[in-house]
């Protein structure tokens, strides 16, 4: 990405300074996010790389989804052969998640966004978590943010910005 497709794109991230973690959860591989402010709400879809980071300290990660949860994992008739990762509450992503949203009752606000030249995107939060998102593929949509009921999405690639991105 050039420099005035950054400046581009922090400009519509930084709609996220401010919102509140609202809800995360997944639609089979793809990781989502939602964020509040007032009567506004904003997605985060991500297929790609990416850590919760809570007090430094791993929380979940986007390789959890295709993990046995420890539930799944320590019955006496699992085999990893048959594991189907791929049902809601099987996991470990959705074991980390819900975990996660209980303890913090999505009482956390997006303080700071950043993003490099690559689309790794860093969203700082309240309370000494953030979501670390890294672009891991050189071709195909990696992530996207965009206000719900928008046809405005900024989508982050392999290559860059996908070229129907409306500039703001």
């Amino acid at each position: 990405m050039d420099y005035s497709e950054i400046d581009s794109a922090k400009r519509y991230l930084d709609e996220l300074k401010g919102c509140n973690l609202a809800g995360v959860g997944r639609a089979s591989s793809l990781a989502w996010f939602l964020f509040v402010k007032e009567d506004d709400e904003y997605a985060l879809h991500l297929q790609t790389g990416f850590r919760v980071v809570v007090d430094d300290s791993i929380y979940f990660t986007s390789s959890d989804i295709f993990l046995p949860s420890e539930i799944v994992e320590n019955a006496e008739c699992f085999n990893f052969e048959n594991f189907d990762w791929d049902v809601q509450g099987n996991n470990r992503y959705d074991e980390k998640a819900k975990l996660f949203s209980g303890k913090y009752s999505f009482n956390l606000c997006v303080s700071e966004v950043s993003l490099n030249q690559f689309g790794d995107l860093l969203i700082q939060l309240s309370g000494a978590v953030k979501i670390e998102v890294f672009v891991n593929a050189s071709r195909g949509e990696c992530w996207r943010f965009f206000k719900r009921n928008s046809d405005n999405h900024l989508v982050i690639t392999g290559e860059g910005i996908e070229n129907d991105y409306p500039i703001y």
